[in-house]
């Protein structure tokens, strides 16, 4: 699984989209939504409440995958 919100984003998709093509479902995109992100943190970097806010929006998407554990 990647896990992108920079300018590469629609790359790392389109890697994960030939991979999906091509039999592989083993493999999943998940685009971060980065409005009302505020990062504060070191460098420009999430800050905590960015981690808990980007957590609350991946948790989801993690518990829709059959991981089979």
């Amino acid at each position: 699984m990647a896990v992108c919100f920079d300018r590469n984003a629609e790359h790392v998709r389109q890697v994960i989209e030939a991979h999906n093509d091509a039999g592989d479902g083993g493999v999943h995109y998940w685009f971060l939504d980065q409005t009302g992100l505020d990062f504060l943190g070191c460098d420009g970097h999430t800050s905590a409440q960015d981690d808990r806010m980007i957590a609350a929006r991946l948790a989801p998407f993690l518990s829709s995958l059959r991981t089979g554990w």
